[in-house]
């Protein structure tokens, strides 16, 4: 955005005045089969010829002087647009576009100046009145260049000037306009969010750092998504997924993160994951142990109490859980020994739960193809994950999360 000019080629001068007389600045569809050329009227020629000569060798101040001369005497158009064109090649050989915008300025707006020209100028006018930081005019000329047909490259400059003057409403609609049909890059997404965060369009907001959160999976993007989610009052299940795929990312940095996640580990009945998750913030330096009855002591204290429960019982509950029929025993008993992790246990436990006669008491078994998803993506057999997480999905309360599951999945 700071360097917009080093996207703007400067004028070929050579290139812009083949010759003088017929210069070749007319298409030839737009003269009839049997017509001449234009050509420039002596009495300018005379100005204009060592213009181009000047301008060949590089002399841009004398290009410059001789086509102010040559555009002081012309009264056709096509001798004001040859001396114009000849000012502009000038101006922009010696990077001046104070010079080079005055006179696309007044060839923009001529009769017989070629349609892609016009579109030439409107770009370079937008991008030279932007870096000027003259935003009423820069925002004029690239609607006009949006207008001429020039597309996404012509729209994403639109948005940027929006975007700079913290004009979300129109910005954000150049931007979706410049991204249509093509894959958006990181930074276009993230203005996308900002903006639609500012004007309060949730869905919007999180379908972008969705979008986000897939293609450049880190931190900053999954957090936000959480937060959105918790925004909705998502299933408090399905947050609990979240939070171990950031904990399995090493995402998590903050007190609240680990305490919030070790929290809902209990609450679904996996002790030995909150522990996990409560030591590691421990060490980290992250959650504070101040005296025996804070909450974090308190909340240490039941999770080891009840894994060295799960630890001692959890042979004589597998052996109960097989012997019977009820697939939310099964179901329970692999939460305990993915906690612990053993994961070869848990597969065998919740598959067993999910059997066709067992899997009719199954409580949650949206939560069982979490639990199990998880496990084979810890024993290396994504295949498998990847089928756990899809049947996850069919229940709309996991949808989401076993969507960025999935997603997640893919970079491993």
């Amino acid at each position: 955005m700071a360097n917009w000019l080093s996207r703007f080629q400067r004028p070929a001068a050579v290139a812009l005045c083949a010759s003088v007389l017929g210069m070749g600045f007319v298409a030839p569809s737009a003269l009839a089969a049997d017509a001449k050329p234009p050509s420039v009227s002596p009495e300018v020629a005379k100005f204009l010829k060592p213009a181009q000569d000047a301008i060949g060798k590089k002399d841009f101040d004398v290009g410059i002087a001789k086509a102010r001369e040559g555009l002081a005497v012309a009264t056709k158009p096509y001798d004001r647009e040859v001396a114009l064109k000849l000012l502009g090649a000038a101006g922009g050989g010696k990077g001046d576009y104070d010079i080079y915008a005055e006179a696309w300025e007044q060839l923009v707006v001529m009769d017989g100046v070629a349609a892609d020209e016009k579109l030439r100028g409107y770009r370079a006018l937008s991008q030279i009145f932007g870096k000027a930081a003259n935003y009423e005019k820069a925002v004029g000329y690239a609607k006009k260049w949006v207008d001429a047909g020039g597309g996404s490259e012509a729209y994403g400059f639109l948005a940027t000037l929006y975007l700079i003057q913290k004009d979300c409403a129109n910005g954000v609609v150049a931007l979706e306009k410049s991204i249509e049909g093509k894959e958006a890059t990181e930074i276009e997404l993230k203005r996308e969010y900002q903006c639609y965060a500012q004007l309060g369009q949730k869905d919007k907001q999180i379908a972008t750092i969705e979008a986000l959160e897939a293609r450049f999976l880190n931190r900053e993007y999954l957090l936000s998504l959480m937060a959105a989610y918790e925004d909705q009052s998502a299933d408090p299940h399905s947050m609990m997924y979240l939070y171990r795929l950031a904990f399995d990312r090493g995402f998590l940095t903050r007190e609240s993160e680990f305490v919030a996640y070790a929290d809902m580990s209990l609450e679904a009945g996996s002790p030995a994951e909150a522990l996990k998750v409560l030591e590691n913030g421990i060490s980290s330096g992250a959650v504070k142990l101040i005296a025996p009855t804070d909450r974090n002591s308190r909340m240490l204290k039941q999770a080891k109490e009840q894994t060295a429960e799960d630890k001692k019982l959890i042979a004589s509950l597998d052996k109960e859980a097989r012997a019977g029929t009820s697939g939310e025993a099964d179901v329970k008993v692999g939460l305990a020994y993915l906690g612990l992790g053993e994961y070869d246990k848990t597969v065998e436990a919740i598959e067993r739960g999910l059997k066709p006669e067992r899997v009719g008491k199954v409580k949650r078994v949206d939560d069982a193809n979490m639990n199990l998803a998880f496990a084979y993506y810890k024993l290396g057999k994504k295949d498998e994950a990847g089928k756990a997480l899809t049947a996850a999905q069919a229940d709309k309360r996991m949808a989401r999360t076993a969507k960025v599951w999935l997603l997640a999945l893919s970079t491993t």
